[in-house]
């Protein structure tokens, strides 16, 4: 369920690090004064890892990415990419977390309290029995915000200062053959990532990421849709001109008056009900279902 990281590794043995073969660390020189910049970095397994003047070391990148590229996974489109950036469209465990746990350990000497968690992402690949894009081209806005779109369209966000919430079409992404779309929740602020209980890697647990499981579906169950398998037949002109206002993000947040929206919020929630498919209801179906399964520790794990 976790994806990218930003984690501070404190109390490091850096000398240690250097001096590790199989890590390459280079240093920024700037062509206007020659000098060198004050940190050192290496990728590694399509992650990046920092060392600063100081002595601090910062891990970052996707888990998901490392974890299978660790294992030789890798994504049925590599071979197209001219720079293959890694891949991250299967399913990721807490079995699996817990073995880039156990890894990272032994790579920095250290143990799981010495890895503080400053960004986190928590996220699910589903997969729908619809085209993807006909939800998200259905997104309108989330906590007041309209969802940016990127990627041709393929790609839907809407940021706040605490986090990010990412709509997008993984199975595009990879050329995968299963629909895969992705519902994923980046924590930018460390007060906002109190409310699942995870501040190091150590409090990774069952229990934690069925926290992180609840705001993630807390932080979806207030995203505003429009249902493009709404059934116009049988509606009024009224009706379908109402309809034709609520696919249009602007007329949610410029055009109808704040004190009129949750009015015009329950009227398209009834058509979404009684006309729809109701694509919202499927994929927060499947985001319970699957993390049933992947926040499930495997005996002996």
């Amino acid at each position: 369920m976790i994806d990218y990281v930003k984690i501070l590794f404190n109390c490091i043995d850096v000398t240690r690090l250097y001096n590790l073969p199989f890590l390459d660390f280079t240093s920024i020189v700037n062509l206007k004064t020659g000098e060198e910049s004050i940190k050192k970095t290496v990728n590694y397994h399509f992650c990046k890892i920092t060392i600063y003047e100081s002595g601090v070391v910062l891990f970052s990148g996707s888990i998901h990415k490392f974890y299978n590229s660790l294992k030789g996974v890798k994504a049925p489109n590599y071979k197209e990419q001219t720079q293959y950036k890694g891949f991250n469209g299967n399913q990721f465990n807490i079995n699996n977390i817990y073995e880039v746990r156990t890894y990272l350990e032994k790579l920095f000497d250290c143990d799981s309290r010495q890895m503080t968690f400053q960004n986190i992402e928590f996220g699910v690949n589903t997969n729908p029995l619809f085209i993807s894009q006909l939800f998200i081209r259905g997104l309108l806005y989330q906590k007041g915000k309209l969802f940016e779109y990127k990627y041709n369209g393929y790609y839907a966000q809407v940021e706040h200062q605490r986090y990010l919430l990412k709509i997008y079409n993984k199975s595009n992404q990879y050329k995968m053959v299963e629909e895969t779309l992705r519902v994923e929740l980046k924590i930018v602020k460390t007060e906002f990532l109190k409310q699942t209980g995870i501040r190091t890697f150590e409090d990774v647990t069952e229990s934690t990421l069925n926290n992180a499981t609840k705001l993630l579906l807390k932080t979806f169950d207030e995203v505003m849709y429009y249902d493009y398998t709404i059934q116009k037949k049988g509606l009024t002109k009224r009706q379908k001109q109402t309809l034709k206002n609520y696919s249009n993000q602007r007329y949610w947040i410029y055009d109808l008056e704040s004190r009129h929206r949750d009015r015009h919020k329950k009227k398209l929630a009834g058509f979404i009900i009684n006309n729809s498919n109701n694509l919202h209801s499927i994929i927060r179906e499947d985001i319970v279902n699957k993390c049933v399964i992947i926040n499930r520790l495997c005996k002996g794990a």
